[in-house]
């Protein structure tokens, strides 16, 4: 048959084919029209009629997509063949009615056997005209199908109610009624149209022509929802042509179809099936059924299509109606192609005749079918990007970077397209994921998805470039910070999970994309790593930067003191970065460590800062907002970190609670936690878990009595590694703030085992615990032999810190760079840089490589960048750090332990370093404050608290060195330097310097200069607050006014408040201090040697009244020789003599020895520029003492004759007195 005969219209027709008639066209016969179905004209293809009875299949199937002319073509036919029932007897001379409307086409002037072919054709043959689009509809049940069915039977019957039945018998006739009427039954149904076709062949004597339009329009309207429908109407069309083999009806069948559908039984009937002419209309509601729920796995093979023109593609048969079912189709995705050519959009182009199975060629049919993909392609892309779901998964890809949501969407997906078939078998899988990435990619308007041009598809790996369409029109690049997604996906020979991901990340480290290099042209490369298993896929992605990346960003010119890193770094604060912990934590799978480091020393800052790292956003709004807080800074720098980036589930509490006693406590503890929780309830979708993690969430919310403390951490640790797919990360701070007080006689032993089985079971054997930080200011005692969390613990103090001893306080180079950025310059005039040396350096920490010293605080730094940004003179330098917090507790302690009154601490004071033996590992004794605190405590308190430092033997050797004899002897707790003379004293420094010292000896400094005057003030309340604080003044106040009275009565009053201890204590703590003194564990009132009288009497200068210290420095400490603001002109020097007895004549001659003593030094040759020269010879044994004083060259003054002259001198006044009040 000639295709040109069944299309509406031919190449050279078209041009007279437009929507509206024109004018010029000539007026076709308005019957005709109405008669084929033709609106304005119609187009002569009657010789159809010739092709159709000459060709040799008594059976024609024709199938071309809607609008495309079968419809007409076979009304024409209709109405040339159908006789004219009415008037049977009229039936030989033809039925003239529609003879008229051929009389004027093509066919009335061809012929057969000398006869026209309307003469021996027209109106001779019975004809049943089936259209199963226009004249029946498919219901939502089988049922009502079914009745809607009997209808279009029942019309049916009707067309031939007039035609004489006689030749039928009477079953026959009873069953053309029941037909007619619609009383019939299902299995009779299926027999109807076959009947028919029997019933007029007996009848009329006659062959029947039957016409069947639009035969599978009934299969692809039910094909996804009423198979039994389906089923039911396979049976009646079939039924039609097995009972013509038997009975012979049939003359000519012509059928017309959207798809052609190969059987055996439809084998004869099956002609043509070339298509050239295509309308979406009747397409476009099966096309969108079929694809609706996967419909963007095509995106990518669009894409290439409309690209090129051309794609290569499986192109299986379509044998039976089955294939098209939703179901086939998502396990044979292939069959897709197959219907793209039979609905015209596409054309087999293959220069070979190869095998079905093979690879064929598809093409573009022409430039009309191009737009109308292209229209349908694009619409497909919008309606897409409108679904929730899709719009999901793309900010999956392009911004949220979710990878545990990554790896469910695809898992889901690829289960829903595992029919898809590919070129390469081998990769089937990987092609599946990169086929749905790249589609799914596509469907964002604002990105471009970009392909390797070198692209081999035997490769392991496959690779796509995310790149958004700013960054491809844009030529000012460099004004905005550019970030794309580059994604590597790579086919695995066994399952090895994440370490796939890590491979496919490893590719191309250089990041080359087809010689473009990355790094050189964007600011952020995330980078994906998927790896595939046959169905299985995993997914991590890192974070690449520009090589030399800055952050683009405003100018930063404020400055931050707080404790929030995200607020401070999205409020463009400048922060210095000390995200290299973040860095050392990364790999401590299952490692739990306890800071402990001075108050505002970063720790909280730092806590929050890893938080901010690690914890993954609750949705694409927060995860924005945080996107950028470690741009540039040295975590970001090496890759691998950032696979870390917004991964964890974090845990973070802050024990800082408010609490009156041990049960506010614990209250308070479980407010805090059931805050904790709801606040997670609402992070995660709380119907996943289980119904029993459920109900003990819940107890835990409303803080069941039933609910156990210690277990709740750990229990929501678990539920979330379930939720999150990770290990959590636990942060506790200011656990200290639980401890140390003095609330109850029994507090800090409760809160102790509280804490110790919180700790045990939050931390030790946690399988769900990827890392844990607990910080604090002190080292509680909690891990002890008989302690839950024994060696749980990886302790992080100045004393010991081989992870992060350098993430605390400014280094010297943070210091130069903060000092720049904020334009505070240093020169020669000024000097900053050495006076902010003094002021706050000093701090140091013992590392796994040694110490690291000249650390600054750096609060305090923070704080006088806020005080002095822009400045170039007139700096403010004041201390920041002591109102920071409170030092209630420690000046409880100090007190408790006599500490200052101890020689080694006053000699802190003197610019010594102090040596002191203990274990590193040494906790506090939990209930230290109820009973008297151990010396050793006080001493890691003052670490602990800022108001020491660590210095290593180097140091505390070249402090030795600088020591003066007199230092020497002052600052020692050994009697016998007293009676050393200069060349002794340099032999025991000697010794001292090549003694080499234990491992538990570690040595103590004060840092600076503003902790120096901080813990002179802590002192000086201390001893302030004591009752005898008058006596002290009056002393002193002697001293400047040269009144021996005053002097020997308030120091001796003042020895006399004393206990034993208190004078006594250096035997005590020092076993090894005097050879001449037998070692005894009683405390007897020997008389103490010279220097711990010179230590207390440095004690109520230096301390007390802070009158040995010039304000210029600390250091500036000349023995016991000083000067006053009040009397400049004046120097008053002070020599120290120990009595062997308490006899007033012993005590005198002490007295004087002291006071030559003094004069042999000459300080009148030294100190030239004072005017006067006040020498005090001081004599003490045990508690009692006598002072005598020489003034310049005068004698030397007693303190019995001073005391009779005053006496004298009373008398005399108050005689004077008598007289004048008599007068008066």
């Amino acid at each position: 048959m000639d295709e040109s005969k069944l299309k509406r219209s031919t190449k050279d027709e078209n041009q007279y084919c437009t929507e509206e008639p024109p004018s010029k066209k000539r007026k076709e016969n308005n019957n005709l029209l109405q008669m084929f179905n033709c609106i304005y004209f119609y187009i002569d293809k009657s010789l159809l009629i010739k092709e159709f009875l000459e060709d040799v299949p008594k059976i024609v199937c024709v199938t071309s997509p809607s609008g495309f002319g079968k419809s007409t073509n076979l009304k024409m036919l209709r109405f040339f063949f159908e006789m004219n029932y009415e008037k049977i007897e009229e039936n030989e001379f033809q039925n003239l009615q529609n003879k008229k409307y051929f009389e004027n086409l093509l066919i009335s002037k061809e012929k057969k056997d000398d006869q026209t072919y309307l003469d021996k054709y027209q109106g001779k043959y019975p004809v049943i005209y089936l259209n199963f689009d226009s004249f029946f509809l498919i219901r939502s049940t089988f049922e009502a199908t079914i009745e809607e069915f009997k209808g279009f039977i029942e019309d049916l019957y009707q067309r031939y109610r007039n035609i004489n039945f006689e030749n039928l018998d009477n079953y026959e006739r009873e069953q053309w009624k029941k037909f007619q009427n619609g009383n019939v039954s299902i299995d009779e149904l299926k027999e109807s149209i076959s009947f028919l076709c029997l019933s007029l062949n007996k009848a009329l004597r006659k062959e029947i022509v039957l016409l069947i339009d639009n035969y599978d329009s009934p299969m692809l309207s039910i094909i996804n929802t009423n198979n039994e429908f389906y089923k039911f109407y396979e049976q009646v069309f079939m039924d039609i042509f097995i009972q013509d083999k038997r009975y012979h009806y049939l003359f000519k069948t012509f059928i017309t179809g959207k798809l052609k559908v190969n059987k055996d039984i439809y084998k004869k009937i099956i002609k043509r099936n070339n298509i050239y002419y295509f309308s979406i209309w009747k397409f476009e509601k099966f096309f969108n059924e079929i694809f609706i729920n996967f419909d963007y796995i095509l995106i990518k093979d669009i894409a290439f299509l409309l690209k090129n023109g051309y794609i290569e593609k499986k192109i299986p048969k379509l044998i039976n109606y089955e294939m098209l079912k939703k179901d086939y189709i998502e396990k044979h995705r292939e069959i897709i192609w197959t219907l793209f050519i039979e609905y015209g959009y596409l054309i087999d182009v293959s220069t070979n005749d190869c095998s079905i199975s093979e690879v064929r060629k598809l093409k573009i049919n022409t430039k009309i079918f191009r737009e109308i993909i292209e229209t349908k392609f694009s619409k497909w892309k919008r309606d897409l990007c409108n679904d929730k779901k899709i719009e999901n998964a793309l900010d999956l890809l392009t911004s949220d970077y979710d990878e545990e949501r990554i790896i469910e969407f695809l898992k889901d997906t690829i289960m829903n397209n595992l029919g898809y078939s590919y070129s390469n078998d081998e990769y089937k899988f990987l092609d599946k994921y990169y086929t749905i990435i790249y589609s799914l990619l596509s469907l964002n308007y604002n990105y471009e998805v970009v392909t390797k041009k070198n692209f081999n598809e035997n490769d392991n790996i496959r690779e796509l470039l995310v790149i958004h369409k700013k960054y491809l029109e844009s030529n000012t690049l460099n004004d905005i910070e550019t970030t794309i997604v580059y994604i590597i996906i790579k086919n695995l020979n066994e399952d090895i999970g994440e370490k796939g991901c890590i491979e496919a990340l490893d590719y191309n480290e250089n990041l080359v994309f087809d010689d473009i290099e990355l790094k050189k042209k964007y600011d952020k490369i995330i980078k994906f790593g998927i790896a595939i298993y046959e169905e299985k896929c995993d997914v991590i992605y890192e974070i690449n930067y520009r090589n030399n990346f800055k952050k683009k960003k405003k100018q930063v010119n404020k400055v931050y003191t707080g404790e929030l890193y995200g607020i401070a770094k999205k409020s463009n604060f400048y922060l210095v970065d000390k995200t290299k912990m973040i860095s050392k934590l990364i790999g401590k799978e299952g490692y739990a460590f306890m800071i402990i480091r001075p108050r505002r020393y970063g720790k909280s800052l730092n806590l929050n800062m890893i938080r901010q790292f690690f914890e993954k956003p609750i949705d694409i709004k927060e995860k924005q907002e945080r996107n950028s807080l470690f741009d540039g800074l040295e975590v970001s720098k090496d890759r691998k970190n950032m696979r870390h980036y917004h991964k964890y589930p974090v845990i973070y509490l802050n024990l800082n609670i408010y609490f009156m006693d041990y049960s506010s406590a614990i209250e308070s503890l479980r407010y805090t936690i059931s805050s904790l929780f709801n606040d997670y309830k609402n992070r995660i979708d709380f119907n996943k878990l289980r119904k029993d993690q459920q109900e003990q969430w819940n107890k835990i919310v409303e803080r069941s009595d039933d609910v156990l403390l210690e277990q709740t951490i750990k229990f929501l640790c678990e539920c979330l590694k379930e939720f999150y797919k990770r290990k959590c990360i636990i942060l506790i701070d200011e656990y200290h703030k639980l401890f140390f007080r003095r609330i109850e006689s029994d507090y800090d032993r409760r809160m102790f085992d509280t804490i110790n089985s919180f700790f045990s079971e939050t931390f030790k054997e946690n399988e769900y615990l990827y890392f844990g930080i607990v910080t604090g200011c002190l080292d509680a005692e909690l891990n002890d032999l008989n302690s839950g969390v024994n060696n749980i613990f990886n302790k992080c103090s100045p004393l010991k810190d081989i992870y992060f001893s350098d993430c605390y306080g400014f280094t010297e180079d943070e210091l130069e760079k903060l000092l720049s950025h904020f334009n505070i310059s240093d020169t020669k005039e000024n000097g900053i840089k050495k006076r902010l040396k003094i002021e706050y350096d000093g701090y140091s920490c013992f590392s796994d490589k040694g110490i690291i010293k000249n650390i600054y605080n750096a609060y305090t730094i923070m704080n006088f960048i806020v005080h002095n940004m822009n400045q170039s003179d007139d700096f403010k330098l004041s201390s920041y750090w002591v109102n920071t917090g409170n030092d209630n507790e420690l000046k409880k302690i100090i007190t408790n332990s006599n500490l200052n009154f101890d020689v080694k601490f006053l000699s802190l004071f003197c610019n010594k370093i102090i040596k002191l033996s203990f274990d590193k590992d040494y906790q506090f004794d939990h209930n230290y404050l109820i009973k008297d605190t151990p010396y050793k405590d006080v001493w890691r308190l003052l670490l602990f608290s800022g108001y020491l430092t660590v210095a290593d033997e180097k140091e505390y050797k070249e402090n030795i060195k600088n020591m003066n004899d007199e230092m020497i002897k002052i600052t020692s707790t050994d009697p016998t330097l007293m009676e050393m003379d200069s060349n002794e004293i340099q032999e025991y420094k000697s010794n001292l310097l090549k003694k080499k010292e234990s491992k538990d000896i570690f040595y103590f400094k004060i840092p600076n200069q503003e902790i120096f005057y901080n813990l002179n003030s802590l002192i000086k309340e201390i001893n302030g607050e004591t009752e005898n604080a008058y006596i002290i003044n009056n002393f002193i106040n002697g001293i400047y006014q040269k009144d021996l009275k005053a002097i020997n009565e308030s120091l001796n009053k003042y020895l006399l408040e004393f206990s034993s201890h208190h004078l006594f204590v250096w035997k005590e703590r020092n076993s090894k201090a005097s050879t001449q003194i037998k070692k005894s564990t009683e405390l007897t009132e020997y008389s103490p040697p010279e220097n711990v009288y010179q230590v207390f009497l440095m004690q109520l200068f230096t301390i007390l009244k802070n009158v040995l210290v010039k304000k210029e420095s600390r250091y500036d400490i000349n023995n016991l020789a000083f000067s006053s603001k009040f009397y400049s002109s004046n120097l008053y020097i002070i020599e120290v003599k120990v009595s062997s007895k308490d006899e007033k004549n012993s005590l005198s001659k002490a007295c004087k020895e002291a006071i030559n003593q003094i004069e042999e030094r000459k300080y009148e040759s030294k100190f030239k520029y004072y005017e006067g020269f006040i020498k005090y010879g001081m004599a003490f044994h045990k508690r009692k003492c006598m002072v005598e004083m020489k003034i310049n060259n005068g004698v030397i003054q007693e303190y019995s004759n001073e005391n009779k002259k005053s006496k004298k001198n009373k008398k005399n006044k108050k005689n004077e007195k008598n007289e004048k009040n008599k007068k008066n």
